[in-house]
């Protein structure tokens, strides 16, 4: 029941009949982290000491007595020194007076008390005794708690006390320095050498324990295991680096120790909240919540070699070939049947009309126009839907020429799914995401599983490059994700990865603390206010900054950019297979010339004079 967040006050009336007035006895019964304090007798019964009700009645008297002529002396001489309209202005209220009256009577008790005349109740005293205890059962040379004097009472002066009655709940851990483990893991805790060779520690962590240790009033000595070696943790650090060894599963088996045997107030360390050794070892309220994402290539521009095609889709480019299509025999047989048509209109059958109407869709016209009303009213309509169809052909080129088709991105977990035949996917080995997808409702966290490649440490190198190249998405914590992209923006020019916008599990990361420690409740209740108060997400932001150079490509304005070959590729391929096609039709054009001469000459023609 003796928890930091409850205070209990222990009177004890009879140390003086026990002659006990020494009670640090109770020390021992003192557990860590308790708010308890004593007020006990501390009496000297060898001094004569009046206690009777008469005696303390005269005392009273005669302070209020005393006050009171105090008062009306002082009221007499500032009378005397000024005129009555003054004197109403400046004289004292009834709240005024009655404080001073209180006052004068405690200032003339105080005077009979340490008086010779004073002996009523001079001999009575009680003392407060308040418990040292937070921080006192680390192994560092104190394993017990410790009382120290805060006060003492007495009839007349009342209670005074000189330090707070609960210590711990005033002023926390009273300063002092407690020791906590830690070990190498950036970006969450770092270990660094300064110029001097002194190690520093910085990282997520410890911006948390640092504000720990403002509110809580301690200061923190840390210990890291010896087999854990000090790096200089950069921003440099090569993207391998920073996703794969970077992790909350794994923990050196001397911090378990040190918190199982008490040596340390908590672990400084990020650890992923699991059933695992709940048994010797507690966690705080979550400090950060990490969730799942995935890294994939950035999308590549798609071709443009049939970049004129574009504008329009396929049922539209299909639409407009059956016009032509339909278009030229209907106006053969709307000139056609006209009676007021000529032979000499070079409309004479539905190729040339179709030829004609082909013409008119790339606004080159023709040599013969219908002389009919009817056919003329057919091809007016025509032009009209020319005009709009090339109007809308020639802006949408120009929207197609100025911002590049990019292919699609795989942004969710049922897009990476889509691609399962085009690309692979994996998450580094020992990940809580593994457990998930086992436990998870839905099948697609299942198959998402079932194909996954885990990866080992060894292989960092060989799959950032197969991610770079567009075959293998990586899974992983965002804020890693993200940070893998920062450090690949710092290594190289241009972005190169896409960072998808699914976040489809929530792991939450803890500092450890010991099993049973009396100190878990007040400091989650610290942990939530820094949740409230936005803190833990500013430290976040500047330790892993959420904005790059890949989140705001596509935001930034459009340069101005040049049509090249490469864009118009698509119009020259076209080009050369009309001239093919052109050579190869004159080819077979002169074949057929030659076939019929051949036959001309082997026919025997009447000769005519």
């Amino acid at each position: 029941m003796a928890q930091p967040d409850s205070q209990w006050l222990y009177i004890i009336t009879d140390s003086v009949i026990r002659n006990s007035t020494n009670i640090t006895s109770f020390v021992d019964l003192l557990p860590e982290g308790s708010n308890v304090a004593f007020i006990y007798n501390a009496t000297d019964s060898d001094t004569y000491c009046n206690v009777s009700l008469k005696c303390h009645i005269q005392e009273l008297v005669s302070g209020l007595a005393n006050a009171l002529r105090m008062s009306l002396m002082t009221e007499i001489e500032l009378y005397s020194h000024m005129s009555d309209e003054d004197f109403e202005l400046v004289r004292l209220n009834k709240l005024e007076r009655r404080q001073e009256i209180l006052k004068n009577i405690n200032i003339k008790l105080i005077e009979d008390t340490f008086a010779t005349g004073g002996v009523c109740g001079k001999c009575l005293v009680w003392r407060f005794a308040s418990g040292i205890t937070w921080g006192n059962f680390f192994s560092r040379g104190k394993n017990v708690a410790h009382l120290i004097e805060s006060g003492t009472w007495m009839p007349v002066l009342g209670a005074n006390l000189t330090d707070a009655l609960f210590p711990h709940v005033a002023h926390g851990f009273r300063g002092i320095s407690v020791p906590v483990a830690t070990y190498h893991n950036p970006p969450w805790q770092t270990i660094q050498l300064s110029k001097t060779g002194e190690k520093e520690y910085d990282g997520l962590v410890f911006d948390v324990v640092k504000y720990l240790g403002r509110k809580l009033n301690f200061t923190y000595t840390v210990i890291s295991p010896a087999s854990n070696r000090t790096v200089k943790f950069t921003r440099n650090e090569t993207i391998a680096d920073v996703v794969l060894t970077s992790t909350t599963r794994e923990m050196p088996s001397q911090i378990i120790d040190m918190i199982r045997d008490k040596r340390v107030l908590l672990a400084a360390c990020a650890y992923t909240v699991n059933d695992r050794g709940q048994e010797e070892i507690n966690f705080t309220l979550p400090i950060f919540i990490q969730t799942y994402s995935f890294l994939t290539a950035k999308p590549g521009q798609l071709s443009r070699a049939l970049l004129f095609t574009a504008p329009f889709a396929k049922e539209t480019w299909a639409c407009l070939a059956a016009s032509i299509i339909i278009m030229g025999p209907i106006l053969y047989l709307v000139h056609k049947s006209s009676p007021i048509s000529t032979r000499t209109s070079g409309l004479r059958s539905s190729w040339q009309c179709v030829w004609y109407v082909y013409g008119a869709l790339l606004q080159q016209g023709g040599m013969y126009l219908p002389h009919s009303d009817s056919a003329r009213l057919l091809i007016g309509v025509w032009w009209l839907v020319v005009m709009v169809v090339v109007a809308t052909y020639s802006g949408s080129l120009v929207a197609f020429l100025t911002f590049p088709n990019m292919d699609v991105a795989i942004l969710t977990v049922e897009g990476l799914l889509a691609y399962k035949d085009r690309i692979t996917w994996g998450f580094p080995n020992g990940s809580y995401l593994e457990e998930f997808l086992k436990n998870a409702d839905e099948e697609k966290y299942h198959t998402l599983l079932k194909r996954s490649i885990i990866h080992n440490a060894t292989q960092a190198p060989e799959i950032i490059e197969r991610v770079k190249a567009g075959k293998h998405a990586l899974i992983d914590w965002r804020s890693t994700l993200r940070f893998a992209m920062r450090s690949d923006l710092l290594l190289t020019e241009g972005c190169a990865f896409s960072l998808s916008t699914d976040e489809f599990m929530d792991e939450p990361i803890a500092m450890i603390i010991g099993r049973d420690s009396p100190y878990i409740k007040v400091i989650n209740a610290e942990l939530h206010r820094m949740h409230e108060s936005g803190l833990m997400n500013k430290w976040i932001s500047e330790q892993i900054p959420t904005k790059d150079k890949c989140s705001d490509s596509f935001s930034q304005g459009v340069e101005e950019r040049k049509v090249n070959v490469a864009d118009m590729q698509g119009i020259f391929f076209v080009l050369f297979m009309g001239v093919t096609g052109s050579i190869f039709l004159l080819c077979c054009e002169f074949c057929c010339h030659k076939r019929q001469v051949s036959k001309r000459r082997k026919l025997i023609q009447p000769f005519v004079s």
